[in-house]
């Protein structure tokens, strides 16, 4: 199967805008319910982990995370993106998708724990791993069923299916630790919560007519499946790699309880991260269909785009730096102040996750993974050396300016890569005056600081709303256009 048999749909008359919009709110609204369920089930669970039992669960994730992707290859994401742009793609993809995954699936669960067991890590998380590896198989199911809803652009329906989910998976957490099952207790709930997402996912797909398809497997196809999934499937390698060898290495040369800390502070970003993750998801698919018919109307989003993420994510990275002794307090008590330290580094990749998470979703929608690819690895690289050579000296704070190290040269990549749809010289001004504002309000919280946290996240807030309307980073008839085109267009997507 190579890319030249892809089709493309017809979809004269498509309201990008009104497109994007729904499902940035739908995934957005069911996003902040699904992370602040699972953000105080987690605060909880953390608690009645300690340091140490979060340590073996974020050892056993990482470590699946590590290989994990070599065992999917980038398929998901390469149908993903045909189906998008040619629904009539999903007969050709669907089947050979479900089949190389679920053969994928059964590889990786013997060759991941064997390696583990290889590795020389104790009995229990070699059961974890293995039972955390054989959620794959689930996998197998759940993820070319969702890629029908995500390449319809229906993620109303993906994102209520896993709000469910979720609640299921929580319920079931909270059930496993309360028994006594201790870390174990986060890996059992993938086997009660997955079938339910993949009975619902099923349904759902039934229900609006999206298929699946009749049963069609080519097995002559698979090694050109495979060839043009795999740019994919080497950039979901080198982000899962970044995102997971930094808690593999310091497991290796330091204590449990340090994996735990570290961990800590890095899933209070992520939970940041995702506060926006709704319209990174949303946008993909639709860019990618759209960029058959309008390339330069794609350009103007991603410059659009890029302005805002800039200006929503570098105040709260300052922010949450500033503030990391009370939040970690806050959040985890007393026995994590060991984290501060680390949280207040790595804050700053809130911005640079967003953006990195963006521009790679614009190079798969407008055909550039093959460069993305080299970028992502490249960046692998330079982050396993660092780790290495850093980690065992300085613990968990060298594997927090590591990451940030490994972001910017990510993203000065990018910015090369993206110099055409970004336009930098014409908006280098624009974010020039958003550092300015940032410092500014970054300045009113250190000397607030003694206040209550509620206050002093109020005053940072408010000033740095003051800052980017007085510095002309928020053009006021804008704000006014807009809001009155969300409000009608939120009417005309939910009627």
């Amino acid at each position: 199967m190579s890319s030249a048999n892809i089709t493309t749909g017809d979809d004269t008359g498509r309201d990008l805008g009104r497109i994007i919009l729904r499902n940035t709110i739908a995934l957005t609204i069911g996003g902040w319910i699904t992370r602040l369920l699972n953000f105080v089930f987690i605060i909880y669970a953390v608690r009645m982990l300690g340091d140490e039992g979060l340590g073996k669960y974020a050892t056993i994730v990482a470590f699946v995370g590590l290989f994990g992707v070599f065992f999917e290859l980038g398929l998901s994401q390469f149908v993903e993106r045909n189906i998008a742009q040619g629904r009539k793609n999903a007969s050709d993809l669907f089947w050979n998708l479900f089949a190389l995954r679920m053969i994928l699936a059964i590889v990786g669960v013997v060759a991941i724990t064997l390696l583990a067991a290889a590795i020389g890590y104790e009995q229990q998380l070699v059961l974890g791993i293995l039972l955390f590896t054989l959620t794959f198989v689930f996998a197998a199911f759940a993820t070319p069923l969702t890629t029908l809803l995500t390449a319809n652009e229906r993620f109303d329906l993906s994102t209520a299916i896993g709000l469910v989910t979720q609640i299921v998976n929580i319920a079931a957490g909270l059930f496993f630790l309360l028994t006594g099952s201790g870390f174990m207790a986060l890996v059992y709930t993938g086997f009660v919560a997955m079938p339910v997402q993949i009975g619902l996912t099923y349904w759902t797909v039934r229900r609006f007519n999206f298929g699946p398809p009749p049963f069609r497997i080519d097995f002559g196809s698979w090694r050109g499946f495979i060839v043009a999934a795999l740019p994919f499937g080497l950039t979901s390698l080198a982000l899962v790699f970044n995102f997971n060898v930094d808690t593999v290495i310091i497991g290796w040369f330091h204590p449990d309880s340090d994996v735990g800390l570290y961990n800590a502070a890095y899933r209070l970003v992520f939970n940041a991260v995702g506060i926006m993750g709704g319209f990174m998801v949303a946008i993909t698919p639709s860019l990618a269909r759209e960029h058959m018919t309008d390339p330069e109307r794609v350009r103007r989003w991603v410059r659009a785009s890029t302005h805002w993420l800039v200006l929503f994510t570098l105040p709260a990275a300052a922010g949450l730096s500033l503030l990391a002794p009370r939040v970690i307090r806050l959040l985890y008590g007393a026995q994590f102040d060991a984290a501060w330290p680390a949280l207040a580094i790595i804050a700053w990749d809130i911005p640079l996750l967003m953006l990195l998470a963006f521009f790679g979703n614009v190079t798969a929608a407008v055909g550039l993974e093959k460069p993305a690819a080299k970028i992502y690895l490249v960046a692998s690289a330079v982050n396993l050396a660092l780790n290495l050579a850093l980690i065992p000296l300085f613990g968990i704070l060298a594997a927090a300016a590591v990451t940030i190290v490994t972001d910017v040269i990510t993203g000065v990549l990018f910015l090369a890569l993206l110099r055409d749809q970004l336009e930098l010289r014409r908006t280098s001004g624009a974010y020039l005056r958003m550092v300015l504002a940032t410092g500014a309000m970054a300045l009113i919280v250190w000397v607030a600081n003694p206040l209550p946290l509620a206050v002093v996240i109020g005053m940072g807030t408010l000033a740095f709303i003051v800052f980017a309307l007085a510095l002309g980073l928020v053009d006021r008839s804008l704000t006014d256009a807009l809001l009155r085109r969300v409000r009608r267009r939120s009417l005309e997507a939910f009627p």
